[in-house]
């Protein structure tokens, strides 16, 4: 009996010091993070010093710090209460994501920790992201805000109501609003918030709808419309910075731009309710593929291609186009109401679940929800936006793929 009871005191001494080995570890492994991420951040600051980026360094610094945090986050897990009520966008930025809602936005770490909590009181709010940040605007008002991953950044009030506005991985902000004098007016600002540049539209051209910086920040492109012939124009612009004066690239009567994106540096892509048109950042035409009337329900431009979601009502198609717009597949799925590209598949938006295939059509998995999802967002990892919650998706194994997914917690 003694022997027993002294075996099971070591059996315990045992187990508490392996957790307490793992402990320290965990303690080990942190503090050496946290070495690793200061010295970049010293290394970073030595390399702005001597570069004299005075300005613009403050808020990478910033945007390092923020980094550092989130790398050292403890994981909260999913699902989580967005606290922005019914989402309708979201968007990816470093390590996290932001959720757009009725009652304002919200972003979380792709652990699930509150990182910072925006509430607008705008009427119409909209939202751009780009690189670690994203810009709130006011869709019809003058007010609008850029926010990091963890605090604002900066406010700005317009002379005029805002249409749109779109945010470069660099900081480089593009704001249209309406002019009085003209039809539109495009403002552009740099990095260190200074106005860069300004285009003022005249009804020929049209009123930008659509915009999205090149990777490297040095081209916006603009899509516009305005009426000709009783008919709507789709004019497609590409506006160096440096240079300052706009290039029409393509001008497509009957068509309203659903989307534009760029592949690279080099290529273009262009989405109307009509056709998805590639092109060089030289003006090239590259590529067109025509929807042959079709209605477009909901697209996807991510993952290096393209998916769109034809239909509506008990029947839907999908399409699925590679970057040089070759079709991968084309036909028939389950009635639903969006679409996202990623990952090596597609995902359907149904009515309470979202559907997997891969990009040649095949069934893959499904995920049911007891809410209606409203977004989704398909990065390293799956998160889906339905009711007031955000979820991760754990895709199930091969050989449970027909029990459908699992939630993370």
């Amino acid at each position: 009996m003694r022997k027993t009871g002294h075996r099971a005191r070591r059996e315990e001494l045992s187990a508490g010091r392996i957790e307490y080995i793992e402990a320290a570890r965990q303690r080990l492994r942190s503090r050496r993070m946290r070495r690793t991420m200061l010295l970049v951040a010293l290394v970073a600051a030595a390399v702005i010093y001597l570069t004299g980026l005075v300005n613009t360094s403050v808020m990478l610094l910033e945007d390092m710090a923020d980094t550092v945090r989130i790398a050292l986050m403890p994981e909260q897990g999913f699902p989580q209460q967005t606290g922005a009520g019914a989402v309708y966008q979201a968007e990816t930025l470093g390590g996290s994501f932001v959720a757009l809602g009725e009652e304002g936005c919200t972003v979380f770490s792709n652990g699930g920790g509150r990182l910072n909590t925006v509430g607008t009181g705008y009427a119409r709010p909209a939202l751009a992201a780009g690189g670690n940040s994203f810009v709130l605007y006011n869709r019809s008002g003058s007010e609008l805000r850029v926010e990091s991953r963890t605090r604002e950044l900066y406010t700005r009030q317009t002379e005029g109501h805002i249409y749109l506005c779109a945010l470069s991985d660099r900081g480089e902000l593009a704001v249209v609003t309406d002019d009085v004098r003209k039809l539109a007016l495009l403002t552009i600002y740099d990095a260190n918030r200074n106005e860069l540049l300004t285009w003022s539209t005249t009804t020929a051209e049209g009123v930008p709808l659509r915009m999205d910086f090149s990777p490297d920040g040095t081209q916006l492109a603009i899509a516009a419309v305005t009426a000709q012939d009783g008919q709507m124009v789709t004019n497609l612009y590409l506006l160096n910075l440096r240079a300052g004066e706009p290039q029409l690239l393509a001008s497509e009567p009957g068509s309203t731009p659903l989307a534009l994106t760029w592949c690279s540096n080099d290529r273009l892509l262009a989405v109307c309710d009509t056709h998805a048109a590639l092109y060089g950042s030289d003006g090239s035409a590259q590529g067109r593929y025509d929807f042959g009337g079709q209605d477009v329900a909901a697209l996807s431009a991510e993952g290096g291609g393209l998916a769109v979601l034809f239909g509506s009502g008990p029947s839907s198609t999908a399409l699925l186009l590679d970057g040089g717009l070759g079709v991968q597949y084309t036909g028939p799925v389950p009635n639903a109401h969006g679409i996202v590209r990623g990952n090596g598949a597609f995902y359907l938006l149904c009515e309470s679940s979202v559907e997997c295939y891969g990009l040649d059509g095949a069934y893959q998995w499904s995920y049911p929800l007891d809410a209606r999802p409203q977004a989704l967002l398909a990065g390293e990892d799956l998160f889906v936006f339905a009711g007031n919650l955000a979820q991760r998706i754990v895709p199930p194994q091969p050989e449970e793929a027909g029990s459908g997914g699992t939630l993370a917690l």
